[in-house]
């Protein structure tokens, strides 16, 4: 029997096999070739990981457009890429000049370093005592200050402190002095008050020859200071005054101090609001809302900054004996249409929101005000009555008057059923802050969320309102069966956008004493041992810090524009006759973005200032500063793992385009599309081309 012949004739074998090297060869291709490039080189120019390509003779080698060199710190952190200073990994980061401002050791789990979140002031030969309840604020510096005319500093006054003996020879805990500071580090305090030292409303015998460092109003904590100006009348371009209220002095306040410099403080009189402490002030559209407190109430006044009638009134100068404070009531205590509980130890902050990503047109926004948490209660005859304890819901307000309780997120996309609660636990005596850009309160402070808006041309899923932030704090009161008298403290930090769905910053690991977290705020020094520990009772203010974001050793005064590349692409040489090591980033760099002028000396950020510790820590009058890290990392990981965090407010840079968004969390659905796209057109080249010879063999 013969044996078997094939079906088909050679030519045919032969086209077979060349259809098959094809189609290995497209699947070889694939690997080398950028899907985004090769379908259409000029669509993504710029997007949110700041590519810019320049295709070559049709072989898409990717390039930087050009632009003028930029003369970069080399080594360590900084390597030249083209001429431009480029970020490398945090493993780059380990010894440079700049460690300190990026790096933190690796995380517990395994994760590896990440970026630095918070920063602990290093405090110069000056500073405050350690304490809680203290009330801080943003302010012009005084002009004993020596500083430039509009220089905005930190202020601090009053609080509690650890006991010690006061100008009239009694023990107290309780503070009445001031204290200013330009950089958040050293602290100065002002010695030489001066205001209404007048018998039964003050300090009026504390009276010394030459300097007077104890102020006019009685030494207090649980108070509120806020800066605040006139409104339309104002002719200044900062604000007017600052405004303490309340507090315990020892029993619940309700006196209201005036003062334009900080120096001077005028007796306002008495409030018509019930004497109150740890109460939350915010100012909302203009205006000063004083919001609950304790004694437990949840009634809402407003106050206006205005001149005295009988004040001859200079609109260009002015003291703080020429203004009074104008008062009114919103709402009622247990009015029935306020829908949170009578409360202390709350926050408030407003955030202003787009209504629209459109910003060709005019731009539409909505102010909001948020208050959140606090240890709560209603009156025990009442029937929402639920025990006296620390709360973690939330509530808006468009008016001021009229208050929503903010439901708790969603379980599934469909919102067919929502949680029990809001994601983070419940506390009192915590912080809060909106981060926004400082030129444009609708924006959040994070370069990368402002990309965002320009990849995704107004369809993205959600406006990205500025993020709200909330952190420490601390749980007492009723907790099911028993009574937690013992304050239990917090070293996370959760935001949000809309008040509902909240993120956690952190990772957190452990307990006690092996307790871990990468909120460093929450470092504490006891018996000698660093350890991390819950915080409560300090103060959350926005302000400004210095950082060498180009890498040249100089911090500028002046607006800088220069691009900053993210990628793993690097070489590192020894110079034979320095020792010197150089890295540089190759030219096939493809990961970068742009800093269009930014100012290293005035970087937006966050501080924590002093407070109280749980268990054996204690009080501090530790300052922290945000570092880039709080703006890249989600779950104690940086940019999803999937880019590097840049210098300033830049926050994430892909590393890989495969990724995008924020945090470099969102799959780029382009690029797997035209990947797609090119599998599928090469290999139906191939098969079309082979199907063709095929019947003509």
């Amino acid at each position: 029997m013969p044996p078997p012949t094939s079906q088909f004739p050679p030519s045919h074998l032969l086209l077979l096999l060349v259809f098959l090297c094809g189609a290995a060869s497209v699947a070889g291709q694939d690997a080398g070739v950028d899907p985004l490039l090769a379908v259409n080189p000029n669509k993504f120019e710029i997007d949110n990981l700041g590519f810019r390509y320049s295709p070559e003779d049709g072989s898409f080698i990717e390039r930087p457009l050009t632009k003028e060199p930029h003369t970069a710190q080399t080594g360590g952190q900084f390597g030249v890429y083209e001429g431009f200073p480029a970020l490398i990994t945090t493993s780059d980061i380990s010894s440079s000049p700049l460690e300190d401002n990026y790096l933190r050791s690796a995380n517990p789990d395994g994760s590896g370093a990440g970026t630095r979140n918070w920063k602990k002031m290093q405090h110069g030969s000056q500073s405050f005592t350690r304490r809680n309840g203290h009330a801080t604020s943003v302010f012009k510096c005084p002009a004993i200050a020596n500083l430039p005319e509009g220089t905005e500093c930190l202020w601090l006054v009053g609080g509690r402190s650890e006991e010690y003996q006061a100008f009239d020879l009694e023990f107290t805990r309780r503070n009445a002095d001031v204290f200013y500071s330009s950089t958040g580090d050293e602290w100065w305090q002002v010695d030489i008050l001066k205001g209404n030292y007048d018998d039964g409303i003050g300090n009026f015998d504390a009276s010394f020859p030459g300097k007077r460092p104890v102020a006019p109003w009685y030494s207090r904590f649980g108070h509120s200071l806020d800066a605040i100006d006139m409104g339309p009348r104002s002719m200044s371009e900062g604000k007017d005054a600052m405004v303490l209220l309340g507090g315990y002095s020892p029993e619940p306040s309700n006196d209201v101090w005036i003062t334009t410099d900080g120096v001077t403080w005028a007796f306002d009189g008495y409030a018509p609001w019930v004497a109150r402490g740890w109460h939350s002030t915010a100012i909302f559209k203009g205006e000063l809302y004083v919001i609950g407190g304790a004694p437990l109430t949840n009634d809402i006044w407003v106050g206006n900054l205005t001149v005295k009638d009988n004040s001859i009134y200079n609109i260009t100068h002015h003291t703080a004996y020429d203004l009074t404070m104008v008062w009114k009531q919103n709402v009622k205590y247990m009015d029935a249409d306020i829908p949170f509980s009578p409360r202390s130890g709350h926050c408030l902050l407003t955030q202003l929101r787009r209504n629209t990503y459109n910003t060709t047109d005019d731009l539409s926004t909505t102010d909001r005000m948020f208050l959140i948490g606090g240890f709560g209660s209603w009156p025990s005859d009442d029937p929402k009555y639920d025990g006296e304890r620390s709360r973690n819901d939330v509530y808006f307000t468009e008016d001021g008057k009229n208050w929503t309780k903010m439901k708790p997120p969603c379980t599934d996309s469909t919102c067919q059923q929502r949680k029990m609660s809001m994601d983070w636990a419940a506390r009192a005596w915590h912080g809060c802050a909106t981060f926004h850009d400082p030129n444009d309160r609708s924006l959040d402070i994070n370069d990368a969320a402002k990309w965002e808006y320009d990849i995704d041309d107004g369809n993205g899923d959600e406006i990205l309102h500025p993020k709200m932030y909330i952190m420490g704090g601390g749980y007492i009161g009723t907790k099911r069966n028993h009574v937690i008298r013992k304050m239990e403290g917090y070293v996370d930090t959760w935001w949000s956008r809309d008040g509902m769905n909240w993120q956690q910053v952190n990772l957190k690991d452990s307990a006690g004493a092996a307790l871990y977290t990468t909120q460093e705020w929450a470092e504490t020094a006891v018996e000698g041992v660093d350890i991390n520990i819950g915080k409560w009772g300090f103060t959350i203010e926005t302000f400004k810090r210095s950082e060498d974001m180009n890498g040249d050793g100089v911090i500028s005064d002046e607006p800088l524009s220069f691009d900053v590349a993210g990628n793993k692409a690097s070489t590192t040489t020894t110079v034979a006759e320095t020792g010197e090591t150089i890295t540089t980033v190759k030219t096939t760099a493809l990961f970068w973005r742009s800093i269009k002028n930014k100012t290293e000396s005035a970087v937006p950020s966050l501080f924590f200032i002093a407070g109280d510790t749980v268990d054996a820590g204690g009080l501090v009058n530790d300052v922290f500063v945000s570092k880039p890290g709080l703006l890249c990392e989600k779950n104690g990981i940086t940019c999803n793992g999937q880019g590097v965090c840049g210098p300033g407010t830049l926050g994430c840079i892909c590393t890989s385009r495969q990724w995008l968004g924020e945090y470099c969390e969102r799959l780029n659905e382009d690029y797997y599309a035209a990947g797609w796209f090119l599998k599928v057109g090469r290999v139906n080249g191939v098969v079309v081309i082979s199907a063709v010879l095929w019947f003509i063999m």
